[in-house]
């Protein structure tokens, strides 16, 4: 294998950890992952968080390929099924969360210069043993397995080494508006169901965290982490339509308002930003990936 320019990077004791804020996929892509044309099934189930385990424990791919994105190439894709997963146009901040199970990109904290503006395509395969082990498996459980196998491809590959830690971050809390909810209850045995294109949104049967979840990956979010606050324990049926903020504000022409107004106005919630404490990894080291 070739070392690609042999960069590596390390956190030292004294560095300062700041975090920026980048532009987030949204967490029901992505992995996981991610524009929200992207909803799909398996990469929501990859954001549950499963556990740093050790690399003793850790699964990992048979086989792997890691190249570099074409340049000038913006879009972002995953697609995986039991024993394999390939992955486009990801930088090694989105990885990192993908791989850990993170719901914003400002859960990743340090890294190196190139951890934003290196992109990577990876196409990655388990041998037959440990795939057909995971088609025997529940969607949670390997997608579970295959975040693992992503972390050992990032510790193996990337020379990745992080440790989880909380911190007090800016977040967004969702609450109940003033003059109540505007949505109802799922009705009974209803399936749960979360898709959006566009400015438009449905959602069937679904609960506040989950939504919550769901709101942390737009951009009008800002790469801040959504937590419930509606004190909201039942699953909900509601629609939402907005205009959506693609960086300059939303058009003034729009035939709904922008997010924040229209989750007060058609579901009587409200985003009320706040300090909490979140749930994020730092990155101790990490070098420029072999690539093959």
């Amino acid at each position: 294998m070739v070392k690609h320019n042999s960069a590596v990077w390390r956190r030292s004791a004294q560095q300062s950890e700041p975090y920026t804020r980048f532009m987030s996929i949204s967490r029901w892509l992505l992995p996981g992952v991610l524009a929200c044309a992207m909803l799909g099934a398996s990469h929501a189930s990859a954001q549950q968080a499963p556990a740093i385990a050790t690399a003793e424990r850790r699964p990992s791919f048979e086989v792997a390929s890691i190249k570099p994105s074409k340049p000038y190439s913006r879009g972002l894709d995953w697609d995986d099924s039991p024993g394999r997963v390939s992955i486009s146009g990801y930088d090694l901040r989105q990885l990192i969360r993908a791989a850990y199970g993170l719901k914003s990109n400002a859960q990743v904290l340090g890294g190196p210069k190139w951890i934003d503006s290196e992109r990577f395509d990876i196409v990655a395969k388990a041998d037959d043993a440990e795939t057909a082990k995971m088609q025997k498996m529940s969607d949670a459980d390997w997608v579970r397995a295959r975040s693992l196998m992503l972390q050992s491809l990032l510790a193996d590959r990337f020379q990745l080494k992080l440790h989880r830690e909380t911190r007090v971050l800016p977040i967004y809390a969702l609450v109940v508006a003033k003059l109540g909810i505007k949505f109802e209850p799922a009705k009974p045995d209803e399936g749960d169901d979360l898709s959006g294109w566009g400015g438009h949104l449905e959602a069937t049967a679904i609960t506040m965290d989950a939504f919550a979840d769901y709101l942390t990956g737009f951009r009008e979010i800002a790469d801040r982490v959504v937590q419930n606050r509606t004190s909201l324990t039942a699953t909900y049926d509601f629609n939402l339509d907005w205009s959506r903020d693609r960086g300059d504000g939303g058009s003034q022409d729009s035939e709904f308002p922008g997010l924040y107004t229209a989750l007060e106005e058609q579901l009587g919630l409200k985003l009320k930003p706040e300090k909490a404490p979140v749930d994020v990894v730092v990155v101790e080291a990490a070098s420029e990936p072999t690539l093959e």
